[in-house]
């Protein structure tokens, strides 16, 4: 998956090649295709970071067409409330699917084993949850420690795609 950074209310940076509120349609378009080319086996994007941008319907309309025409999903990472992704993904016929859970805004083993608990309840509860987190030790480690116990509490793993619609 592509984690696209995007522009933030707090004005921090979220990385080189982020999709801001300030570029013209153009320049969306020739980012987000940019990044396609160059993450070539990326099936989806989500969006990292993106508080302002998300809550950006024009913004998003230019990201869902690039993703509409390569036939790619989105995640919508939900860094705001205000956020219109899915709503746009929808309108353009995009597959999308929003995040339930942040597995390590607290860096820890015992935090990320926590939130991964939370996602598995929310899972049982509703027939699927979304979990994101960061490639952190920490993160890896606690997924590493946590999928017997979660499997064996009937939770399945699987890929983003496919839980979007």
């Amino acid at each position: 998956m592509l984690h696209l950074p995007m522009e933030t209310l707090s004005g921090m940076n979220p990385g080189r090649g982020k999709i801001t509120t300030e570029m013209d349609d153009s320049a969306i378009t020739a980012q987000v295709e940019h990044d396609l080319v160059n993450v070539d086996l990326a099936r989806g994007v989500n969006n990292h970071e993106g508080s302002k941008a998300t809550a950006n319907a024009r913004v998003m309309n230019d990201l869902m067409a690039v993703l509409a025409r390569h036939n790619r999903f989105f995640i919508d990472s939900r860094t705001s409330r205000a956020s219109v992704a899915q709503q746009i993904a929808t309108q353009l016929g995009v597959p999308t699917a929003r995040r339930n859970v942040f597995l390590d805004n607290r860096v820890g083993v015992a935090d990320v084993e926590g939130q991964l608990r939370v996602a598995a309840a929310l899972a049982k509860r509703d027939g699927s949850a979304i979990a994101i987190g960061h490639p952190r030790p920490e993160t890896l480690a606690a997924v590493r420690a946590m999928i017997p116990e979660l499997q064996a509490d009937g939770i399945e793993f699987v890929l983003a795609a496919d839980l979007t619609h």
